[in-house]
């Protein structure tokens, strides 16, 4: 089956515009969701090229109740996540489990960069976010994809009313650096 390549469609261009400039530069990057794995060769290809790089993806790949997600072989999507990815080696690291489990039973490293999109409810996205601003070193940025996605369902179901808590509550940490489809924010230098 083919799968939407929704980094192509939404992300590509916010990460070309924030992340190509730390190319080749010593970076551990943090994936929560990471589907068929666009995202991460194009991050493993474009950004994280320096030998030390590493990239850290966390999916359970089952899905969730949005509606398109039922119509998907979930086990065949992480077959193809596991093709697309298999030329990197140790430079990645999957990790097959929640978002939740992965950043509190874990004490994983501190990360220069973090893409949160996995679970698209608004209390889903806000534990994500919050659980992992603990891991972002200072200077490092946080992005939020699907940002305008779900507007017209309640809003607990969508992720801009748990993005929009996050930013509220951590406001004095960060600062904006774009809005759009996806928001972007740097961690402060504490």
């Amino acid at each position: 089956m083919e799968y939407p390549n929704w980094f192509e469609i939404t992300a590509k261009p916010y990460f070309e515009k924030h992340l190509l400039p730390l190319a080749g530069t010593k970076l551990r990057a943090l994936q929560i969701g990471a589907y068929t794995g666009d995202a991460s060769v194009w991050l493993l290809e474009n950004v994280l090229t320096h030998e030390e790089s590493k990239l850290f993806d966390v999916d359970t790949w089952q899905g969730s109740d949005e509606e398109m997600h039922k119509d998907f072989d979930w086990v065949d999507v992480e077959k193809v996540y596991d093709e697309k990815v298999a030329p990197y080696g140790d430079k990645l690291v999957k990790n097959k489990m929640t978002s939740v489990d992965f950043l509190i039973n874990n004490t994983p490293p501190k990360y220069d960069f973090i893409y949160v999109d996995g679970d698209h409810t608004a209390l889903g996205v806000f534990l994500d976010a919050m659980l992992s601003w603990v891991w972002l070193k200072p200077d490092g940025i946080i992005a939020f994809d699907d940002y305008e996605w779900g507007t017209d369902m309640i809003k607990h179901l969508a992720p801009k009313l748990g993005i929009d808590t996050f930013a509220y509550l951590y406001a004095p940490e960060m600062k904006l650096i774009d809005l759009g489809h996806q928001v972007w924010l740097k961690r402060l230098d504490a």
